[in-house]
Formats: C-alpha cells, sequence, structure tokens
C-alpha cells in the first residue's frame, strides 16, 4: 500500500527507485535488522519444555531399586497454554509495526529532499539565465550600446545566484548523505546511490 503512495508536492525524477530504496531499508536499517534477530529468536521457541534431572541415591528401596544415581526427563507440552504462539504473534506484529512506520518515515524524509532538489533545479535554471544576461549585457557594452555601468547590476545578480545555488547544493548533498547513514546501515553507501538518482 505504501508504494502507492504519491509523492504529491516535488516530483522526484528518479522515483521509480522508490521501491528499492525502500526494500533497502527494511533489509538494511539498524533497528530493523535488530529487531529482526529478536523476533527470529522468538519464532524459534519451543512450545513445549524439556527438564533433566540428576540425582544420587543412598538408600536402597522398593520404588527406587538398588541406591546409586538417578536421572529423570520431564517434558511439558502445555495443551491449553497459548502464552508462547501469543508471544511469537505479539513479537511478528512489533516487527512489521517497525517496518512500516521506517517506510512512513523513509517517504516523509525522501519528500523534503525531493522538494530541496526543485529548488536547487530552479536556481540553476536562474543561475544559467543570470550567465546569459550578463554575457549578453557584456556584449551590448563592447558595441557601445549601453555604458558600463550596466554591467554592475547583471554581475550582482549572477554572483547572488551562483551563492544560492551553492548554498542549497551543499545541503541537498547533506541531507542525502544524512538520510542515506539514518536508514542505510552498512549499506549506507548503496541507499546514498539511489538517493542520488532518485534526486538529480
Amino acid at each position: 500500500l505504501l508504494l502507492a503512495i504519491p509523492l504529491g508536492r516535488a516530483e522526484c525524477p528518479g522515483s521509480a527507485r522508490l521501491e528499492e530504496a525502500l526494500t533497502l531499508v527494511v533489509t538494511a536499517h539498524p533497528v530493523l535488522r535488530a529487531e529482526s534477530a529478536a523476533q527470529a529468536e522468538t519464532q524459534r521457541q519451543h512450545d513445549w519444555k524439556a527438564t533433566l534431572s540428576l540425582g544420587y541415591d543412598t538408600n536402597d528401596t522398593y520404588e527406587t531399586g538398588a541406591a546409586g544415581t538417578r536421572a529423570a526427563v520431564t517434558v511439558q507440552i502445555p495443551l491449553f497454554d497459548r502464552s508462547n504462539q501469543i508471544e511469537k504473534a505479539k513479537a511478528r506484529a512489533t516487527l512489521a509495526g517497525k517496518e512500516d512506520s521506517a517506510r512512513v518515515s523513509l517517504l516523509t524524509d525522501i519528500q523534503s529532499l525531493c522538494e530541496l532538489s526543485s529548488q536547487v533545479q530552479a536556481l540553476e535554471t536562474l543561475r544559467a539565465f543570470t550567465r546569459d544576461r550578463l554575457s549578453y549585457r557584456q556584449e551590448r557594452v563592447d558595441q557601445g550600446l549601453d555604458p558600463a555601468d550596466a554591467l554592475w547590476s547583471e554581475a550582482e545578480s549572477m554572483q547572488r545566484a551562483e551563492h544560492d545555488w551553492q548554498r542549497e547544493s551543499g545541503k541537498l548533498e547533506a541531507l542525502r548523505l544524512t538520510l542515506a547513514r539514518r536508514y542505510g546501515g552498512e549499506e549506507w553507501s548503496r541507499l546514498q546511490t539511489l538517493l542520488i538518482a532518485m534526486t538529480r
């Protein structure tokens, strides 16, 4: 069901890789891996219990026979106690809930990543536009059509656009790395590659 959730406000060009990222997070997220290991141990627990008793007897009796070492094995098989099955079901439900929470959290963070990526793309367009305007204005100044002072405002606009683009690009790179480290565990570099592909 989660895979059908649209990424709403900002369009990610690589959103086709979303399912791959979600699958990777479920298998690599450090908390989910620990929870999965705990759940697997719970599932391995037996529904029955065996007890071995050892002892030594120094008396000869009719019931126990000759004196010596005694051993007994007791096996308890609960016929009506379902507590172990209930614990296993709870462990499965807990793991499923945490996996679902991790997916929802990742989707929310990817939405933020896509919005920031859209801002960077818009700033890249503005950056190219201001660079072209400066080149155009330079040609007009060289041809004597505009005064040289006209270059200052164009140069300032280009510098502002360049600064804004670099600032937001840095934020985008940092956010990709942060999310990859947060969700990817030992596979963080692979997740980072997916996030880059999704938000170019």
